[in-house]
């Protein structure tokens, strides 16, 4: 019972989500004056105690809000050797997970076009 007990813990502990994605394939489209571009899209999610206290979130990356998941892609621009980000876009999600009165779902994206 208590090996049960701690890995439900630690899989609620780890269970938060944050994802990097990027693509060059514009299909042979311009989309910036320069030639070196790439678009980047972050998520990053979790499970709140109602709207305000994480229970699981992305462990290395942090909470679930705009800052997180504006620092993932920044970060990723970075690392890809771009020097500065256009069209950043960024949706938010909370929504009531309806049969438990208590917790939310929230969801950040991040949408980017990083340029050299």
């Amino acid at each position: 019972m208590k090996k049960s007990l701690c890995i439900l813990v630690a899989m609620c502990v780890l269970a938060g989500c944050a994802s990097v994605e990027t693509t060059r394939s514009f299909n042979g489209m311009k989309v910036d004056q320069s030639a070196f571009v790439e678009h980047i899209n972050g998520s990053v999610w979790g499970i709140y105690l109602l709207p305000m206290i994480p229970l699981i979130v992305p462990y290395e990356e942090g909470l679930v809000d705009v800052d997180t998941a504006v620092n993932m892609a920044t970060r990723k621009a970075r690392t890809l050797g771009y020097t500065r980000v256009t069209d950043l876009q960024t949706d938010c999600t909370s929504i009531w997970i309806a049969p438990t009165f208590v917790l939310w779902y929230k969801e950040v994206e991040v949408s980017c076009n990083a340029v050299k």
